[in-house]
């Protein structure tokens, strides 16, 4: 996949460190390789060039190619995602997906979404959690190599799954919510989702957002200080969402 600016960023070197060696001396250390630490090496040796054109090109061309030798060649290299883009097919531990054509900017939101989708779902069938295969995916946005740190720390229990549909203390805010079932049963159309609080207020649905692998729901108390975190799939959020019927 193209890369962006956002890992070309991160390998900047201030011109006072930078030395002097040729395009070849660098692609050459690329080459040579054979682990993910010493690809990591070879890509951050100081060699000034822009981030955009032909030189660039062959870079990146050389950081992916060598990055897909490493992952072929470890035993784990299985979980990394492979793109072809003759038939566009995507290989997920021995598991083909061909990803669609978007022509647009949102096109090519939705086709690559949905096989994110597809990929995650193959690496959980294949033993990771849910959290180790985004992390997994958003690795190998940047370079495949850089997936098997991912995968062997996932095998090594670091990416475990949040418990769904419990709640648990985020932080305390500062006062109460300024905010009653009165006016909450009042609002037409942004009627919040509540429960009671053990302090013998309600807790409101103060928003939620994606992680990636789930949504998290923040749930405020008019009666205390407490902000809760809840953890849930989308079903469960429309059902939490659903207007009383």
């Amino acid at each position: 996949m193209t890369k962006n600016r956002t890992s070309a960023s991160r390998e900047r070197v201030p011109p006072s460190k930078q030395r002097c060696i040729t395009l070849n001396d660098y692609l050459n250390g690329i080459a040579q390789a054979t682990t993910v630490t010493e690809l990591e090496n070879a890509i951050r040796v100081p060699y000034k060039h822009s981030y955009h054109g032909r030189i660039w090109t062959r870079i990146c061309r050389a950081r992916i190619s060598q990055g897909i030798a490493i992952c072929d060649a470890h035993p784990l290299g299985r979980f990394v995602p492979r793109f072809q883009n003759r038939g566009r097919v995507l290989t997920v531990c021995g598991e083909d997906y061909r990803v669609g054509r978007g022509y647009n900017s949102t096109g090519i939101s939705y086709v690559w979404h949905f096989a994110q989708e597809w990929a995650s779902t193959v690496m959980l069938k294949n033993g990771l959690t849910a959290r180790a295969a985004y992390h997994v995916w958003q690795a190998w946005r940047d370079y495949p190599h850089r997936c098997l740190t991912v995968i062997e720390r996932a095998m090594a229990g670091s990416y475990p799954d949040r418990p769904l549909n419990r709640l648990r203390l985020s932080h305390l805010s500062s006062a109460p919510l300024s905010y009653t079932l009165a006016q909450n049963d009042a609002d037409e159309f942004d009627r919040r989702a509540t429960r009671p609080c053990r302090c013998g207020g309600t807790r409101f649905d103060w928003g939620a957002a994606y992680t990636g692998t789930e949504y998290a729901m923040n749930w405020h108390c008019n009666g205390c200080r407490r902000v809760y975190v809840e953890f849930m799939t989308d079903k469960r959020l429309g059902e939490l969402r659903r207007p009383p019927v």
